[in-house]
């Protein structure tokens, strides 16, 4: 016996809900209730597609969320204009563990985003669409309406930059094993 469509759904949501926001924490540049409001975009979304039966199946949900949550971190940042990193309130203590608490208990947190923050938000952008969401550069040059030769520039400096947090990316989900090498 399958499981109620609501079982399921809640199912994929707590297995991917924390990966996709350390993903969308790194994609924003740390801007946590811009990823937060990035990630619930995503899972409406997705429980909106997934009641669609007239629209063609989904065959993997993680990649299509990740793609979902990419996307949404740049809309939602192209909305709000030019947003600056804000170091004051980046990892302050909230009344409940979220997960930059988490994070931060682990001690990689800081490292991560100062490395995150050392990125331009071109590099920023191709890095989250290519090596996150899994957009040929191709494809992400054309969205970004830059040349492909100048993303494959950023994708470089931003994995050159990233190279010395990657451990700690893999170990945040941001990354998997073998993401992010060279």
């Amino acid at each position: 016996m399958t499981p109620p469509p609501e079982e399921e759904f809640d199912a994929l949501f707590r297995q991917w809900y924390r990966p996709l926001l350390a993903q969308a924490i790194f994609v924003s540049g740390g801007r946590r209730t811009l990823a937060d409001d990035a990630v619930q975009e995503a899972f409406l979304q997705c429980w909106q597609r997934w009641n669609a039966p007239h629209l063609e199946p989904v065959r993997a949900w993680p990649a299509w969320l990740r793609t979902t949550v990419v996307r949404e971190v740049l809309r939602l940042q192209k909305e709000a204009g030019s947003v600056g990193f804000d170091m004051q309130t980046h990892d302050r203590a909230a009344a409940e563990v979220d997960l930059a608490s988490w994070m931060d208990a682990r001690g990689a947190y800081r490292t991560v985003l100062k490395r995150i923050v050392s990125l331009s938000d071109k590099q920023r952008e191709v890095m989250g669409r290519c090596a996150i969401a899994g957009q040929p550069l191709g494809d992400a040059a054309k969205e970004m309406h830059i040349e492909v030769a100048t993303a494959r520039v950023h994708l470089h400096r931003a994995r050159q930059a990233l190279e010395v947090v990657r451990r700690q990316l893999q170990e945040l989900g941001v990354i998997h094993a073998g993401e992010g090498r060279q």
